[in-house]
């Protein structure tokens, strides 16, 4: 049984690493994009009569998503004008 902890305990380690590793590969999106997505979540928000406490949460959150689905890291905050 202590074979089949380690070897699940090896299998974890690896897939972890292999999950952070395809992370840091991604690259950053340029900043005209991250720009655009956030304009277009901004009139998103808009149409979802977002409230104005939740706006930024949702907007942040609608460009990561836009982000990640198109393979570029995920970004920390935006700019809603």
């Amino acid at each position: 049984m202590t074979k089949l902890f380690r070897i699940a305990g090896v299998f974890a380690l690896v897939f972890t690493g292999n999950v952070l590793a395809a992370d840091d590969a991604k690259e950053q999106a340029p900043a005209e994009m991250v720009a655009e997505l956030t304009q277009m979540c901004t009139d998103w928000a808009k149409d979802d009569n977002v409230e104005a406490g939740a706006l930024k949460k949702y907007v942040l959150d609608c460009v990561n998503e836009e982000l990640l689905s198109n393979g570029y890291q995920a970004v920390t905050d935006v700019e809603i004008k």
